[in-house]
């Protein structure tokens, strides 16, 4: 019992396949503000696959080496496959219940392969496919069916699993758990990876007489399409008489050749800050965030860039409508969602020609308030409030 609020103080043991990166910094950031007794037991984050395949048994094991008592709730991520988990466990453990977040699914994350059908990599030119191999697809089904409680990060990415699951199910040979799985999502819940606003200050973007300084936030991937931002980027520069109007920070991980077009003198930055201070200091100093993803299934990196005072640049699609809300009024000064690659261009060209709206302090701050809500002790306590109601439902 927690002796300030009198709420149930409970032990929590989160396992994590993939313990690095998004889902190391939501657990975290989590157990330091739980009301519950957080216990991490995570694995070194590479070979994806085999984590999701093997990653049970070797979380079994540790737990049987390193003689963990039996909790009163599990926290799961998506790489967990919770049958083939409890399967692993000690057999009192049965009935533990297991609230399961998806920070992602491989039902609907894109791959890449070569066009001609081969694997990634060669000479072949690479475009998106659909998953073709649904066996982890069919992993996050079943683990949704033999988990107490679901969580994902975004109604998008709730909805999105959903289409995309019964489509799977609809293919598959019967028996098969169409209704038990829409049961399960019909009592699914919506929590945000959170952001932790205190590391985030509201930055003031760069001087006043400065270029546009436009953020791309994004790893050079290709569920990011870099190429789309690289060709907006010299449109831009292209119809603009002086080039110095604009110039671009490129943040992500990897360092895509893609970038090698872009002018050097135009690059304040190209490739990760490791330093967790230079990179807020960063997101702080730009006027706009600009995103040309394909996928995305929250949009951490935009919505962090919005809480250091950015001004995004959004295409109309994924979880970034509801992550900024309706566009009312002139709340992003001309900035906000783009629906085609022209209209992307133009907004550029707009947006350098007259950049002092996006470094008002007062429309900074508009920009920060969007993501209060999703500030991470508001956070932990809904994840807190969802793990207590998953203990009172488990069987006495």
């Amino acid at each position: 019992m927690d002796p300030v609020t009198g709420a149930e103080r409970l032990t929590v043991l989160a396992l994590e396949p993939w313990f690095g990166g998004s889902h190391r910094q939501f657990l975290e950031q989590f157990a330091a503000r739980s009301r519950h007794a957080v216990r991490i037991l995570g694995l070194a984050p590479r070979h994806y696959k085999w984590r999701m395949k093997a990653g049970a048994w070797e979380l079994g094991m540790r737990l049987e080496r390193e003689q963990v008592k039996r909790p009163d709730v599990l926290l799961l991520s998506d790489f967990v496959d919770v049958p083939a988990l409890f399967g692993c466990l000690p057999p009192d453990w049965a009935d533990v219940p297991a609230l399961l977040y998806f920070h992602e699914n491989q039902l609907t994350y894109p791959v890449r392969r070569r066009a001609n059908g081969g694997p990634p990599g060669g000479d072949a030119a690479e475009h998106l496919s659909p998953q073709a191999d649904h066996h982890y697809g069919l992993t996050n089904i079943l683990s949704c069916l033999r988990a107490r409680g679901l969580v994902f990060n975004s109604r998008f990415h709730l909805d999105d699993f959903a289409g995309a699951a019964r489509e799977l199910l609809g293919i598959l040979p019967r028996p098969r758990p169409l209704l038990e799985l829409q049961a399960a999502l019909a009592e699914a819940r919506v929590v945000s990876p959170g952001i932790d606003l205190e590391e985030l200050d509201l930055g003031p973007g760069p001087g006043a007489d400065a270029p546009l300084r436009v953020l791309f936030p994004h790893r050079a991937e290709h569920d990011k399409r870099p190429e789309d931002f690289v060709a907006a980027a010299l449109a831009a520069l292209a119809r603009l008489k002086e080039a110095a109007q604009l110039e671009f920070v490129c943040l992500g991980e990897g360092d895509s050749a893609l970038f090698d077009a872009l002018p050097a003198e135009r690059l304040v930055q190209r490739g990760r800050l490791e330093s967790r201070a230079d990179y807020a200091r960063m997101l702080g100093s730009c006027d706009l965030v600009l995103s040309t993803a394909g996928h995305e299934f929250f949009g951490m990196a935009v919505a962090e860039a919005l809480a250091a005072g950015c001004t995004p640049l959004l295409p109309r699609r994924l979880n970034y409508p509801d992550l900024i809300g309706p566009e009312t009024g002139n709340r992003f000064a001309g900035a906000g969602l783009y629906d085609t690659p022209e209209e992307l261009v133009a907004r550029l060209v707009a947006a350098a020609r007259e950049p002092a709206p996006f470094r008002l302090r007062e429309q900074r701050a508009r920009m920060r308030a969007l993501v209060h809500e999703f500030d991470a002790p508001a956070v932990a306590a809904e994840l807190d409030t969802l793990l207590g109601a998953c203990w009172n439902s488990a069987p006495t």
